[in-house]
């Protein structure tokens, strides 16, 4: 099997001390290590303001954890960790496609390129 690339985006509760944010940190990697995934990066972007409250809180401590897997039964395992454990208000998983899709312009659009004189009539004398 090929392995899949991810991104786990979570948010823990803005109260906790940075020992405990460390805590959690470790958690979310021995949870991924358990199921065979090859943690890539982890960003801790810090106590950011969130776009709607939950929980009544306003505030969020995000982390974004980066990682392979060619267990795809990964994200659901930690998903389901994270779903019942109280520091954590929301956090959403990705899956990162490395192919992209090219641009094809419509053909029909433009058949003939187009210059600016095309947009200007001409028909006396501007000196």
């Amino acid at each position: 099997m090929e392995a899949r690339r991810y991104e786990s985006v979570v948010i823990f509760n803005p109260r906790l001390t940075d020992a405990q944010i460390k805590e959690e940190i470790k958690k979310v990697e021995t949870i991924l290590k358990s199921n065979n995934a090859n943690i890539t990066g982890v960003d801790t972007w810090g106590k950011k303001e969130a776009a709607f409250s939950f929980d009544k809180q306003r505030f969020g401590y995000y982390v974004a954890f980066n990682y392979e897997s060619s267990n795809h039964e990964a994200p659901n395992a930690l998903q389901s960790v994270l779903r019942i454990t109280d520091t954590v208000q929301k956090f959403q998983t990705h899956l990162i496609r490395t192919k992209t899709r090219k641009f094809k312009g419509n053909p029909k659009r433009f058949t003939q390129p187009r210059t600016d004189a095309d947009d200007f009539e001409f028909g006396g004398d501007y000196d």
